[in-house]
């Protein structure tokens, strides 16, 4: 999806509240077309590098055919790095700072690349990351990703995307809305599959039996899940970073923002305690917060659901009260029938014993004789 003029502006905003670019040496990973930092926006005062898994040529080759990618203004690569060695790429360069923007969720070695960041970086030296919120993305129905997970690729020092990530995102990724994801709107094309699931199966397959190299998402995060990753990496001193700045999913946002700080010498104990000290802690409410625009939504239905209910239960009520009034007029009216029947029933017996004397009256004036009744 091609981010919006509001949402680079956002993170434009962020990098420069982040870090000083009016000097020192700057690395983007993965710009394309769409850089966040250039010489214009910093005045060109600082030198900025870009690296991707292709040269300029390649990937101009490789988005020929993607309408959201302009080819004609895909950055000048400086660092080819097609399989994650970022520090190999470099050739023993070093940066002040290194920003990437919906990067990290594509590292096969999650792990190993926040690894050779922290050896590219300079002492104190800045990494600045924008990271999907897989709460408000096509993503919306994959598993988080688990610490087990990043630690297998990494001690395996993987270098494409798992079969299981190339299937999952195949079977799982959803053209889900963020907007209608954060103001509970329900749209049943949110929940359609971009692929399917045989398009997940020959995929997996081409990586089991080719090797083929699929660009998914391999590291699937929320902010809290996120954070809890890296404060095991740290734990188990994989790498060191001190966090310097954060800021949550915004309302109607897709995506999370921090700045890492990489420790001005070596790491002792207590700048490991620092790092440690320095991740943030979720309480309930920031947890809870992204739904809340769901939660209004769902109480606003059921507002109106109760009013509609409420409603007919009021034309409920009518009715029974009409039903009763008219089986009240319904007894009086059989009561009048039930009078007049017995009314006529008395008749009926008077006048058949009226028809009968007559008869028998007219029996005997016939016969002149007495006859029995």
């Amino acid at each position: 999806m091609t981010p919006n003029n509001g949402v680079i502006h956002s993170r434009q905003k962020f990098l420069f509240d982040s870090f000083d670019f009016n000097e020192g040496k700057v690395l983007e990973i993965g710009p394309l077309n769409e850089p966040l930092i250039t010489k214009a926006n910093t005045g060109g005062s600082c030198e900025i590098f870009y690296l991707d898994h292709l040269s300029t040529e390649n990937l101009k080759i490789k988005y020929a055919d993607t309408d959201s990618v302009s080819v004609d203004d895909i950055v000048p690569v400086d660092f080819v790095c097609p399989h994650g060695d970022i520090k190999g790429a470099v050739a023993g360069n070093t940066f002040d700072c290194v920003v990437a923007s919906h990067v990290i969720e594509h590292a096969p070695n999650f792990l190993g690349f926040l690894k050779h960041i922290h050896d590219i970086l300079r002492p104190g030296g800045t990494f600045i990351l924008v990271v999907p919120d897989k709460r408000f993305t096509f993503d919306l129905n994959r598993p988080i990703t688990t610490f087990g997970a990043v630690l297998e690729n990494f001690l395996s020092e993987a270098k494409f995307p798992s079969i299981a990530s190339v299937y999952d995102q195949s079977a799982m990724a959803t053209k889900a809305n963020g907007h209608n994801l954060w103001h509970g709107i329900v749209d049943a094309n949110d929940s359609c599959l971009i692929a399917s699931e045989q398009i997940a199966w020959e995929a997996a397959h081409q990586v089991h039996k080719n090797g083929f190299y699929f660009d998914v998402h391999v590291n699937i995060f929320t902010p809290e899940s996120f954070f809890s990753i890296l404060e095991k990496a740290i734990s188990y001193e994989i790498v060191f970073f001190e966090l310097s700045k954060f800021v949550d999913t915004k309302v109607g946002q897709i995506e999370f923002m921090l700045t890492l700080k990489k420790p001005e010498s070596d790491v002792n104990e207590l700048a490991k305690s620092k790092c440690l000290e320095s991740m943030p802690r979720f309480e309930i409410e920031n947890l809870l917060s992204p739904y809340m625009p769901q939660v209004k939504a769902l109480s606003d239905a059921m507002e109106s659901s109760t009013r509609v209910i409420e409603n007919l239960q009021k034309e409920a009520n009518e009715l029974r009260m009409e039903v009763k009034k008219n089986e009240t007029v319904i007894q009086e009216q059989k009561i009048s029938l039930d009078f007049m029947q017995s009314i006529l029933d008395r008749r009926s017996v008077s006048l058949i014993l009226y028809l009968v004397d007559t008869f028998y009256a007219g029996l005997r004036r016939k016969t002149g004789k007495k006859v029995s009744k």
